[in-house]
């Protein structure tokens, strides 16, 4: 990190690099929003950025360390490393704190969203999110991606078909999808699609997600390709702008973001090293 992007985190964030996250607020359109934030000593100017979307249980701040994504950045070489930033989904009842029986979800345009939640524009959260990041780091906007899990990874879809003009790639696990557009996304997006083989929600899904995201992305039809034990990949490719879509089954795990060595596969380290391959053209000038 160049001395003088230093001196500007530590002013604008409050926080110095390497050391906890800190927990930020921003408005957008009215709307006070939370997220985490966590900024890796080994950063150089124009870094890519990472966006956690959390599960129901938890929230930002519990989610990116927890997903092993804040380790992660912190592993990296200086010109290799990114940031992660870890948004809060809105609570089913705003007036009372975040426990159990009120957890926090994505506006991910499903039937059966709370109506506090289906009020929440998580889309304009997220474009703000990203400018404001901007502003305080100097991140590559063409290295902009989401990681979503459960209602995270609901909301992952949603944002890869909305906004695929500001998104370089997405991982979504455990999740569902709604396809909201009758039109595909502004571009073909690169998509991770995961799932433990003994998550019965998301497993009932999988097939369904894949076959929309080939659709969307006009990609050739899937292909099984080598996997770590205990895993099974396919792969869609060539789609649409040299996209593609990977479709990811763990055997023997359940409704989890997978992290620990004795699991098939680190989901963040499997995450990024897809990342890493894509990003966009041009800098975004729109969704």
């Amino acid at each position: 990190m160049t001395k003088t992007l230093l001196l500007l985190l530590v002013a604008l964030l409050g926080i110095a690099p390497a050391q906890a996250g800190e927990t930020r607020r921003l408005i957008v359109k009215g709307v006070e929003r939370t997220y985490y934030l966590h900024v890796p000593a080994k950063l150089q100017r124009g870094a890519p950025l990472v966006i956690m979307l959390h599960g129901s249980g938890e929230n930002g701040e519990q989610a990116v360390p927890i997903s092993g994504w804040q380790y992660l950045a912190d592993s990296r070489k200086n010109n290799d490393s990114f940031i992660v930033v870890g948004p809060y989904g809105t609570l089913v009842d705003p007036n009372r704190p975040q426990a159990r029986d009120n957890q926090r979800y994505w506006n991910s345009g499903g039937p059966d969203t709370p109506p506090s939640v289906a009020k929440s524009d998580d889309v304009a959260f997220m474009i703000a999110l990203i400018a404001e990041i901007k502003r305080m780091a100097d991140i590559d906007e063409r290295q902009v991606y989401v990681a979503g899990f459960s209602t995270g990874g609901n909301m992952a879809n949603r944002l890869g078909q909305e906004i695929a003009g500001r998104l370089a790639a997405v991982s979504a696990s455990g999740s569902t999808m709604m396809e909201l557009r009758a039109q595909p996304p502004s571009r073909g997006v690169p998509i991770l699609i995961s799932a433990g083989s003994l998550d019965e929600v998301a497993m009932g899904v999988q097939r369904t997600i894949v076959q929309n995201w080939r659709t969307l992305n006009q990609c050739a039809a899937a292909q099984a390709i080598q996997a770590p034990p205990n895993v099974v990949i396919e792969v869609s490719r060539p789609c649409r702008n040299n996209s593609e879509v990977r479709s990811l089954i763990m055997q023997g795990v359940d409704h989890k973001w997978t992290t620990s060595t004795t699991e098939p596969i680190r989901l963040t380290n499997a995450s990024w090293e897809f990342f890493e391959r894509f990003r966009l053209p041009t800098v975004p000038t729109g969704n």
